[in-house]
């Protein structure tokens, strides 16, 4: 009896960690670099509420795109394999082959090049050019730049082109998304209630955080000096930024000598 009463218990108490974890709503690759030796890229929470940052891992391996999933997280790590995190037990185990990589094609539809819809209001982006519709009726139009023209008038490729559309949680704002391969861009915010489009900042990526009208973004790669270090070393460093676009302020999450990146919502 008194042994099965501790599995019990026992099984209580990882259940309340790992609905914990999952109620901080974010996780990421974060490596704390170390004045010698060599650091890792762990997996790390956040929670919105609160602002807690929490390191979930501590193994001497690379953690790479972090996935909550049912009861734990999946990452990448040793040789591109897929793993998994028990976020009660800490435990690490592989669990298959590397997982495909995503389809970031853009969603064309209706004559866009990206299309995002809400209700009765619906968004299309070609090139550059964008335009908000409301019951099929045109409301606002766009341009997040302007495509170059040369010397005889002939419209050029557009250099920024919209790459997705996503609107936020309850659909009060647009989040519109120039960044192409994985490289830096400019992200916008359209307003619809007064047709305002705003530049958000020149990001990694973004995203919008659960049930909270706000943005997530990852600064672009730089570079930094090691401080502490034997000889000058120079080391990635990425942060983690916090957007609000009602009042349009942004608030570090992560800061300094650190690289964070691969953030993923853990309740969409």
């Amino acid at each position: 009896m008194m042994a099965v009463r501790f599995r019990f218990v026992i099984g209580i108490l990882s259940l309340g960690l790992t609905l914990s974890l999952f109620g901080q709503e974010v996780v990421f690759s974060r490596r704390v670099y170390k004045e010698q030796g060599r650091s890792y890229q762990q997996l790390w929470s956040w929670n919105p509420a609160n602002g807690v940052l929490k390191q979930l891992t501590h193994s001497a391996r690379e953690h790479y795109h972090p996935v909550c999933k049912a009861g734990g997280i999946t990452f990448v790590s040793d040789n591109a394999r897929l793993w998994s995190l028990n976020p009660a037990s800490g435990r690490e185990r592989v669990i298959g082959p590397p997982p495909p990589s995503p389809n970031n094609e853009p969603k064309s539809r209706n004559g866009c090049d990206v299309f995002a819809k809400s209700g009765n209001v619906e968004a299309c982006g070609k090139g550059e050019d964008l335009s908000v519709s409301r019951n099929k009726k045109v409301i606002g139009r766009f341009k997040t730049d302007e495509c170059p023209i040369d010397d005889h008038g002939t419209l050029g490729k557009c250099e920024s082109p919209i790459q997705s559309l996503e609107w936020s949680p309850d659909a009060k704002w647009l989040l519109v998304d120039t960044v192409e391969d994985a490289h830096e861009g400019d992200y916008y915010i359209v307003d619809p209630a007064r047709m305002k489009l705003s530049r958000v900042a020149t990001a990694f990526s973004a995203l919008w955080l659960p049930r909270r009208d706000e943005l997530l973004y990852t600064t672009p790669e730089d570079v930094a000096p090691l401080p502490g270090a034997r000889r000058n070393r120079q080391v990635w460093v990425q942060q983690l930024v916090r957007f609000n676009p009602a009042t349009g302020k942004s608030t570090a999450i992560t800061s300094g000598v650190t690289d964070n990146f691969d953030a993923s919502s853990c309740n969409p």
